[in-house]
């Protein structure tokens, strides 16, 4: 369970951000939309994800709340800091960690390079990678 915190809708409004067109931007604003998002991604429960364009951090606190060990949000677009800071400081760091930068140019290694490697049905690593870019 997340501590409680103000609605991403209202974290947009309080900071003025709106979807940008030409970033082809959509916010899932509906957590039911992305708890459904979350649960369908299989389990989560003590993986760590990490999170494409993570946005206003809605599918994030979805993704947290599905027992994900560890988010590691990507995000390009730093309007969306005071909404990630936010989330990430009511579930501390070692939950959330905000990466500012265009994911095609990181190395997803380097992002997974503090997280202990933990072996899965024989020697199989999982790394669960979630976009969080609909377009409809």
């Amino acid at each position: 369970k997340l501590p409680n915190l103000p609605t991403v809708s209202e974290i947009l409004k309080l900071y003025g951000v709106q979807a940008r067109q030409q970033l082809s931007q959509n916010f899932l604003l509906d957590s039911n939309v992305t708890d459904k998002i979350a649960k369908l991604s299989g389990s989560l429960r003590g993986k760590t994800v990490i999170e494409v364009g993570a946005g206003p951090g809605n599918l994030t606190r979805s993704i947290l709340l599905c027992g994900a060990q560890k988010v590691i949000a990507v995000e390009k677009d730093t309007r969306f800091k005071p909404a990630l800071e936010i989330l990430q400081q009511a579930v501390g760091p070692n939950k959330l960690n905000v990466v500012y930068g265009d994911m095609l140019k990181i190395e997803e290694q380097q992002l997974l390079i503090d997280e202990p490697v933990t072996p899965w049905e024989g020697s199989t690593i999982v790394n669960t990678t979630i976009s969080s870019h609909f377009f409809f």
